[in-house]
């Protein structure tokens, strides 16, 4: 049963065909024949989408599907590209990310051991697209590669809890940059009502009821997947505040309605043109509400992360508008009661410099690491550094949690929504 396996590869795109045509370069280098591919197009000038894919229409692996006689929302997007998936296990990334498609290997290593696995994430890469803001960047790669389980109380409480928060929760376990088996994709369906996405906030729409109705959940701390921001991104924008906008407006649009406007979001202050924590936030309390869930004492973190995300604006004037809206939503919450948790600070408008070296948890290269000038390029780097993926440690005798194994994972925060 594990040697038939497949994964599809889901990528759906919206108006980026440059960073959408080296993805799908990168990915088909690979020769496995255990993968599927969904290329999803949304754009606005479909012929140029149309074109490239003719020179691949001939492999067996690729499924293409054009774009539709009308602009789809993101979420829309996203669920022909799942309805077409038909592998046993499914994972999405966006036009401007990468993932090693080797990473089948570890997924059917998992489950050899251990079979009761639903839901597998591993650590991930970040990387900026190189554009005049900013041409190069450090790159940290982790030293471990290890594969430990991980609880699901644990899961909740980053997710819900805000434990441990960055800008965003730091729970992982998506689609998104994580695969999914198909028996929890199809729960997920019959929960949303015919739909595995639901919300339009849809990598935490899905994040979440991975986390919630999944059972058994594995972590490789080895990168297999590299993370892209491109200038066109909304992770791009985080930190920008007209391109903030700019994307939200677009993302309104498409979808055709605001979703804030839902009365079960009545008595939560919080907009998503404050910043992509206020979107997560509100898509966590309508989850909440929806589905009955009850999380307590939580607050606090979220306002710490409000914080965070105030101090990724690094313009003077765009920092204190940002605060003050923050700070205005938090003074209406709960009668103002996590106020005092509130305090960014500006930490100026420098530009980080690319760095190269070694750190506690592991080494730092700079992007364009020996020439690279693709995410899939800088990846062929790191994978020269790192554990080779047919020799990545899954033990035998199955998974442990970390405090068995005396290990931490090594967490990279999931995404901000996608332009896709």
């Amino acid at each position: 049963m594990v040697e038939t396996m497949r994964l599809s590869i889901c990528v759906p795109s919206r108006n980026r065909q440059f960073y959408f045509q080296k993805t799908i370069e990168g990915l088909l280098r690979s020769k496995r024949d255990d993968i599927e591919f969904i290329f999803v197009d949304n754009s606005d000038a479909p012929l140029i989408m149309n074109d490239f894919m003719r020179a691949y229409a001939d492999d067996p692996r690729v499924v293409y599907l054009p774009s539709a006689d009308r602009v789809l929302s993101m979420k829309d997007n996203w669920e022909r590209a799942l309805q077409a998936a038909t592998g046993d296990w499914v994972t999405f990334i966006g036009d401007d990310d990468y993932i090693e498609p080797d990473a089948m290997t570890v997924i059917k290593a998992i489950k050899r051991v251990n079979p009761e696995i639903d839901a597998i994430c591993w650590a991930v890469i970040g990387y900026t697209w190189p554009s005049k803001e900013l041409p190069r960047h450090g790159i940290m790669i982790p030293f471990n590669s290890f594969v430990v389980k991980l609880p699901q109380k644990q899961l909740m409480d980053k997710m819900f809890g805000w434990h441990e928060a960055g800008v965003v929760p730091t729970s992982g376990f998506s689609i998104y940059h994580c695969a999914i088996s198909r028996p929890l994709l199809e729960k997920i369906k019959a929960i949303g009502g015919g739909n595995y996405f639901e919300h339009p906030v849809i990598d935490y729409d899905m994040a979440m009821k991975v986390i919630v109705y999944g059972k058994a959940f594995a972590y490789c701390a080895r990168p297999l997947s590299v993370m892209g921001s491109c200038p066109e991104s909304n992770s791009h924008a985080i930190g920008r505040l007209d391109d903030t906008k700019r994307k939200m407006d677009a993302f309104m649009e498409e979808l055709g309605h605001n979703f804030e406007d839902d009365p079960i979001l009545k008595d939560f202050p919080f907009h998503s043109y404050l910043g992509v924590t206020a979107t997560v936030a509100t898509t966590q309390i309508w989850f909440k509400k929806k589905y009955k869930l009850r999380y307590e004492g939580w607050e606090k973190n979220f306002v710490t992360a409000c914080a965070r995300n105030v101090e990724r604006y690094r313009d003077r004037e765009a920092f204190d508008i940002v605060r003050d809206a923050y700070a205005a939503a938090i003074g209406k919450w709960q009668h103002g009661v996590h106020l005092d948790s509130f305090s960014p600070v500006f930490k100026g408008d420098a530009i980080p410099l690319a760095v190269s070296g070694n750190s506690e948890v592991g080494t730092i290269i700079r992007s364009d690491v020996a020439g690279a000038a693709t995410h899939y390029a800088m990846f062929d780097v790191v994978n020269a550094m790192t554990q080779p993926i047919d020799q990545i440690e899954v033990r035998e005798d199955g998974l442990r949690f970390p405090w068995q194994e005396e290990r931490t994972p090594f967490y990279t925060p999931p995404p901000a929504q996608r332009a896709s």
